[in-house]
């Protein structure tokens, strides 16, 4: 078969394994596969699964420390802010204006994102707060 019939076979079969089949022959890694014809698809049943006895659960946090993981990256933002902004006026007053300045801008930087971390935790901890008073 030459290379666009295989290509129009391709268009026209739904049953996923013939199409991998004849891609596999398309790049040149079945030779075999050229000169055999697709089988017909058949429509499949899916044998019913049988129920398990149990399901497996993933073992969770407590809620109370959820909720506390949820304020620790904000809080090493903050912590981290704090700091740079503390070395930088070290830096000011020791005269080194030009190293007091980028240290100031990442010390601020650390400090917007804790801060928006912290309102984003407090927001996440009330909403679940509010599942839980629902249930």
């Amino acid at each position: 078969m030459d290379r666009n019939k295989i290509i129009k076979q391709l268009k026209d079969i739904k049953d996923p394994e013939q199409r991998d089949r004849i891609i596999w022959a398309l790049a040149g890694k079945e030779k075999e596969m050229m000169s055999e014809k697709p089988a017909p698809t058949a429509s499949r049943k899916v044998a019913p699964t049988p129920a398990p006895e149990r399901a497996q659960k993933i073992p969770q946090f407590p809620v109370n420390v959820r909720k506390i993981v949820n304020y620790i990256f904000p809080g090493i933002f903050i912590f981290f802010g704090l700091m740079n902004i503390v070395q930088a006026g070290l830096h000011y007053f020791q005269g080194q204006t030009e190293a007091a300045i980028p240290q100031l801008i990442m010390g601020i930087l650390f400090l917007l994102f804790g801060i928006f971390g912290i309102v984003k935790a407090r927001k996440q901890v009330q909403s679940t707060d509010a599942d839980q008073k629902e249930t």
